[in-house]
C-alpha cells in the first residue's frame, strides 16, 4: 500500500470512529433527557393520563429503532416523548394547583388585574385547525417565554395566555376551543417548571380577531396563544 493510501485510510477510520462516537452519547443523553422527564411527569402525578402514555410508548418505540440500528428515527421519538412528558406533567401539577385553591377567588383576582402595557418580550404561539395540541414549531418559543417569566421578577404578577380561534366553527365550540388551547399552552409551560399560579388560561374563542380576512394565513393568525402580562 502506497504512503497516500494508507494516509487516506488512516484518515476513514478515523473519522469513522469519531463520528460512531459523536453519535453514540447524544443518542445516550437523548435517552436519558427523555427518561428524566417521565419520570418528573410520574412523580407529578401524571401517570395513565394520555401524555403520559404517548411519552412512554415513544420511548419504547425508540428503544426498538436502536436495536434495529436507525438513530435518527430513535432521536426523533425520543424528542417528541421528552416533549409529551413535559407536557404531562405540566398537566398533572395544573391539576393539583386547581384541585388546591379556591378557582372563585383566582377568577375574582384575575378579573381585577390590569395589563402591564409590555409583552417583555413574549411571542404567541399558532395551532393548527381545529387542534389545541402545541406544535414542534412552538416549543422555541414556549421556551423563550418560559425563560421570560421564569426571571421577570417583580415586573408583573401573572401572565395571561389567551386562547383564539378562527371564525370557522360555532361561537360556542370556539369558546371552548379556546379555552383548551390556552391550558395546553399552560401545561407545557408549567412543564417547563413555571409555576401554575403564575400563568392563567382563559379562552377568547372568535370574539377578538388578528386578521380579518377570509384567506387561509389569516385563519392561521387567528388560531394563537396570546400572552398579557398583567399586575
Amino acid at each position: 500500500m502506497s504512503k497516500a493510501k494508507f494516509v487516506t485510510v488512516g484518515f476513514c477510520m478515523v473519522f469513522i470512529v469519531l463520528f460512531a462516537f459523536a453519535c453514540g452519547p447524544n443518542v445516550d443523553k437523548e435517552m436519558a433527557d427523555a427518561e428524566a422527564a417521565l419520570q418528573a411527569a410520574q412523580d407529578a402525578g401524571a401517570e395513565g393520563t394520555p401524555e403520559y402514555q404517548a411519552a412512554e410508548d415513544l420511548i419504547q418505540q425508540a428503544r426498538e429503532m436502536l436495536a434495529a440500528g436507525d438513530k435518527d428515527a430513535a432521536r426523533k421519538l425520543l424528542e417528541e416523548a421528552r416533549f409529551k412528558a413535559i407536557e404531562a406533567e405540566g398537566k398533572a401539577k395544573n391539576q393539583a394547583y386547581v384541585d388546591s385553591v379556591d378557582i372563585e377567588s383566582v377568577e375574582e383576582t384575575l378579573g381585577s388585574l390590569s395589563p402591564a402595557g409590555s409583552n417583555f418580550g413574549l411571542v404567541d404561539i399558532f395551532f393548527n385547525y381545529d387542534s389545541q395540541s402545541i406544535t414542534s414549531e412552538s416549543r422555541s418559543a414556549l421556551n423563550q417565554n418560559a425563560s421570560i417569566i421564569r426571571n421577570s421578577g417583580g415586573k408583573f404578577q401573572v401572565v395571561v395566555i389567551e386562547g383564539y380561534c378562527d371564525v370557522r366553527g360555532t361561537e360556542e365550540y370556539n369558546l371552548a376551543l379556546g379555552q383548551r388551547r390556552a391550558e395546553s399552552t399552560k401545561n407545557y409551560l408549567v412543564g417547563l417548571g413555571i409555576s401554575p399560579s403564575k400563568v392563567q388560561a382563559v379562552s377568547k374563542g372568535e370574539t377578538e380577531q388578528f386578521a380579518f380576512g377570509a384567506s387561509e394565513y389569516d385563519y392561521q393568525q387567528n388560531r394563537r396563544a396570546h400572552f398579557v402580562p398583567a399586575y
